[in-house]
């Protein structure tokens, strides 16, 4: 993992939902359009999301517009869905690199500018998410394949040990009622 830190602040909107949840719903839409390329931005109240059918680096022809209500309803499709499958048995989807990115975000409540894999400088960069932190100090940070690797498979025990509790939760509950 490479940052590169700067001093520039720019104002960043603010979120109703949670990152891991905002970027995920969109994460599942991209990978079901077959969208490889991307670079996605928050405008206001809007997720704009440049993108393209080849590998990157390439053109991305393709701009889709993601309000709340939007997101809302792919998250609420998504819901659905994976209620359906079993669990994944790939940690580095798209789906799961966006989730895992907007974990991140806000474990350490920061504020996301941008996320891309088009503009990087080598082939051992597959993502750059560019950030401000709670402090107000922007970040720059490229990832690597093994970086992404570990953060999805962070949030993946994450989400494992909630699960564990919340099943534990709902068997004292049944037990008790």
């Amino acid at each position: 993992m490479r940052a590169h830190f700067t001093t520039e602040i720019e104002t960043v909107p603010k979120i109703k939902n949670s990152y891991s949840t905002i970027l995920r719903a969109i994460g599942q839409e991209l990978e079901a359009r077959g969208l490889k390329t991307f670079e996605l931005r928050p405008d206001g109240d809007v997720y704009i999301v440049a993108c393209g059918y080849q590998e990157p680096p390439s053109a991305t022809p393709v701009t889709l517009h993601y309000s709340w209500e939007d997101i809302e309803d792919l998250d609420r499709a998504g819901r659905a869905k994976r209620r359906k499958l079993s669990p994944p048995k790939e940690f580095v989807t798209l789906v799961q690199i966006f989730r895992a990115v907007g974990g991140y975000l806000d474990k350490n409540q920061c504020r996301l500018i941008a996320i891309s894999n088009n503009h990087l400088a080598s082939k051992e960069l597959i993502l750059q998410v560019e950030y401000q932190t709670a402090d107000g100090e922007r970040i720059v940070d490229d990832r690597t394949g093994s970086a992404i690797y570990d953060l999805c498979v962070s949030m993946y025990k994450q989400r494992g040990k909630f699960m564990a509790v919340a099943d534990r939760f709902a068997y004292w509950r049944r037990k008790a009622g």
